[in-house]
């Protein structure tokens, strides 16, 4: 008997057990579920309660979300930061996006066929034009002040870096607008740390890694296939006919001179803009929109960069191999810094073009997804920007116990927020350096085979 009721308690004890096991189990489930469920709707939520993100590539910097970062290992100090950064807030860089839809109101306005809010929309457009004029492409001021806040946080956020003995080599585009960026950031840095032997430089010598074009991807990203595919998608989301009807009553004139489409994608990039300027408060374009117009212009200019810079296999999902020059290059440079005994930075300073491609090809956050799906993206969270607003950056920060530390240590930040790698670690968000260089090092190395490349 008393064996029977031991086999009961076990019996018992078993059951709680898996009753426990299942609950937990459907309980991960459902939350798995649930995160699905409100994921899918974060873009939409973000755009739906800050407009400005919608702009994409031209988002005003956000600044870090991350306040707090991640502690390194015990005893593990940072002694290198390599960073590229995109330039700050400019102007819209050619005369004629501002000028498209306004010489359309103008020619409707000469014959009558305005409405009031077309007359509106006119003077408006106005005002943005002369604050542009001759500035196609120039840094703001608030693309200045992005840059000082930068450099600003990276020193407070890695204070042992900047010690005396640390030297900075910043490197940028020949672009004024890089230059620029460079020099507002480098001038706040003297005043933060004079001590701080600083050697900067803009040259075309450095403009293949700063700055690679590729001809032969560039090509793939605009064959007649994927135009047509992106074309189609276009079409299929936007829906300018409300927003050109708003403006304009005559339907003839619309019909005879108006690209809807065209139009509609001038004004919204002009609305993203103003935002990177001095009118950000005295006016807006954002008003002429609805919620979902605004998504979805959002929508088509991220499937955009994705197509041309991202990861699309239908155009060979190779675009991110455009900047294999600068990875190389991160390498290089941090085993010689990794060499040394002191402190180093090295600040480059470029473009979107750069940056976007760079982070897909480190699969920073997954973003180096390759789909030929558009509409996936929004499914997997792929958004241009939380890659590369205005003044967006990648930073590596390295560490170590000693100099002679042979097991140094980093972690990669996305516009100053910790960034995951395709790579395996037991203490994300930091990585060894040796698993990097293995990784990636192969990938450049297959890419290459491939294109017969050395």
């Amino acid at each position: 008997m008393e064996i029977i009721l031991q086999i009961y308690e076990i019996i018992f004890n078993f059951a709680l057990k898996l009753i426990f096991i299942m609950r937990k189990l459907l309980l991960a489930i459902g939350c798995c579920l649930w995160a699905v469920a409100i994921s899918a709707q974060t873009i939409r939520d973000e755009i739906g309660r800050n407009t400005r993100y919608s702009a994409g590539i031209y988002m005003t910097y956000p600044g870090p979300i991350q306040q707090k970062l991640t502690p390194p290992p015990e005893g593990m100090k940072p002694f290198y930061i390599s960073h590229y950064g995109r330039h700050g807030s400019r102007y819209q860089s050619r005369q004629k996006i501002y000028d498209a839809p306004y010489s359309i109101l103008e020619a409707a306005d000469r014959i009558h066929v305005l409405t009031p809010l077309g007359r509106d929309v006119l003077k408006r457009l106005d005002v943005i034009r002369r604050d542009a004029a001759d500035r196609w492409g120039e840094l703001t001021s608030v693309g200045a002040m992005q840059q000082r806040q930068i450099i600003t946080r990276m020193v407070s956020r890695f204070p042992e870096v900047f010690d005396k003995e640390c030297t900075v080599d910043a490197r940028s585009t020949t672009m004024t607008r890089s230059l620029l960026s460079m020099e507002n950031a480098l001038v706040q840095l003297s005043a933060l740390k004079p001590d701080v032997k600083i050697h900067h430089n803009a040259t075309a010598r450095d403009m293949p890694f700063l700055n690679q074009q590729d001809e032969d991807l560039f090509l793939l990203s605009e064959d007649s296939v994927t135009r047509a595919i992106y074309d189609a998608y276009v079409h299929k989301t936007v829906h300018p006919e409300r927003l050109v009807a708003s403006l304009i009553k005559d339907e003839n004139f619309v019909r005879n001179h108006v690209d809807v489409y065209d139009f509609n994608n001038s004004l919204f990039r002009i609305a993203s803009s103003i935002q990177n300027t001095d009118l950000s408060q005295q006016l807006t374009l954002y008003d002429l929109f609805t919620d979902n117009e605004i998504f979805d212009n959002w929508r088509v200019g991220n499937a955009r960069w994705y197509i041309t810079h991202g990861g699309f296999s239908l155009n060979g999902g190779g675009q991110p191999y455009s900047q294999r020059n600068l990875l190389r290059k991160i390498i290089e440079e941090a085993d010689s810094c990794i060499r040394q005994p002191g402190s180093n930075v090295h600040l480059r300073y470029g473009h979107a073009t750069v940056i976007m491609p760079l982070v897909c090809l480190l699969e920073l956050n997954d973003y180096g997804l390759s789909t030929n799906d558009l509409y996936e993206l929004e499914r997997k969270q792929w958004a241009d920007f939380r890659i590369f607003p205005m003044a967006a950056n990648v930073q590596f920060v390295f560490y170590r116990r000693q100099p002679d530390d042979s097991d140094v240590l980093f972690k990669v930040l996305l516009n100053e927020n910790e960034a995951t790698l395709p790579l395996k670690s037991n203490m994300e968000p930091y990585y060894r350096w040796s698993d990097f260089k293995a990784y990636f090092l192969k990938k450049l190395e297959a890419y290459g085979g491939k294109r017969n490349e050395k």
